[in-house]
């Protein structure tokens, strides 16, 4: 997050306790994130930074619902908050509604561009209704911005998949697993490539078949439910 211009006008103790929050959610302590930025919400309603903080873990626990109220709540104060229209977009894919999502997404990357979580997403979105090799290649830039994600890793992979390129997913799965060895999505994805893969060449050593692929694809291409937003990650 631009913090020094996202913090403008606040109080040196809010700025600080907004800090505070901001490291709980790096570490992964949400919980602790959300109730520093609750209280100070609640203290001052207007304190946009505050909302965003609060907004930005909430999605971290997907918990959707209150997201959506806290997302509306700040784009009627604020309507250029990129957290707000990237947590919109997000939540819209997890439930499958890429169309609806990529507005939101496009937004999000037009008020922070180069943001890999924010190009993670607006990649999976264009891909599945847009472009499919714009699709790639803002999913590549997302990867090229944050190597070591294996959500980018994951989701780059599943969309190669979708276009026959075998040997560049299976490497980003393995990729993926060489981060995290017990990531559940990459083993799956990784073994389901392998299979299709050889399901393929063996469906195109007949003519009449030639291009189409296994529908073990869509058991796992779907858009993966966790978010990054925190300053380290978008």
């Amino acid at each position: 997050m631009k913090n020094k211009k996202r913090y403008k006008g606040l109080s040196e103790r809010i700025v600080s306790q907004l800090a505070k929050s901001e490291e709980y959610k790096i570490e992964g302590e949400h919980e602790k994130a959300l109730q520093i930025a609750r209280k100070i919400l609640m203290k001052d309603p207007s304190c946009i930074p505050a909302a965003e903080e609060v907004l930005d873990n909430l999605v971290s626990l997907q918990e959707f619902e209150e997201s959506e109220k806290i997302a509306s709540f700040i784009l009627a104060r604020e309507k250029d908050s990129y957290i707000a229209h990237y947590a919109l977009g997000f939540i819209l894919l997890t439930s499958g509604d890429n169309a609806a999502a990529l507005p939101y997404l496009q937004k999000a990357n037009l008020l922070n561009d180069n943001n890999p979580e924010i190009l993670r997403c607006l990649g999976w979105a264009i891909f599945n209704v847009e472009s499919k090799l714009k699709g790639l290649v803002t999913l590549e830039r997302a990867l090229n911005l944050r190597p070591d994600d294996p959500l980018i890793l994951c989701d780059l992979g599943v969309c190669l998949l979708h276009e026959h390129v075998f040997e560049k997913a299976i490497y980003l799965f393995e990729q993926a697993l060489a981060l995290e060895p017990e990531n559940e999505r990459a083993k799956d994805c990784l073994n389901a490539a392998i299979e299709l893969e050889e399901q393929f060449e063996v469906i195109n050593a007949n003519p009449q078949n030639k291009g189409e692929l296994p529908s073990k694809l869509g058991e796992f291409g779907d858009f993966e439910a966790s978010s990054q937003t925190k300053e380290n990650k978008a």
